[in-house]
């Protein structure tokens, strides 16, 4: 069995509830052990309700690319929010030029210097 159809199936017998469901291997973990394994992951964990299909379709999309579906979205998230950022970054880079622009027809700052400084010496 290849490693891809083995992590299907662990993958399968996880989704299905076959594994991860039985009271004989439910325990719980002490907090601060969990929030331990939050600050050394850097991560926290996040409740979001989704709809079904949207689920469905990510799970597919991940299966596709021999992924589990939720570390596909925390890329996914992770990709949306840098492509944003640099958006971001380059909407307030443009703002900051026409700024820039706009100002170039007003006096130079070594001439408003140059008032502020007589008017401070009378």
């Amino acid at each position: 069995m290849t490693t891809r159809a083995l992590d299907a199936e662990v993958t399968a017998k996880w989704e299905s509830g076959e594994y991860g469901r039985s009271d004989a291997h439910v325990a719980v973990v002490p907090e601060d052990e969990s929030l331990q394994l939050d600050t050394n992951l850097a991560m926290k964990l996040v409740s979001i309700r989704l709809p079904i299909p949207l689920i469905d379709a990510l799970k597919a999309i991940a299966s596709h690319h021999g992924i589990a579906y939720q570390p596909m979205i925390r890329d996914l998230l992770m990709r949306f929010a840098r492509s944003e950022f640099q958006q971001i970054q380059a909407d307030l880079s443009n703002r900051m030029d026409q700024a820039q622009s706009a100002d170039e027809s007003s006096p130079p700052v070594e001439a408003f210097i140059e008032r502020t400084r007589k008017a401070a010496a009378q």
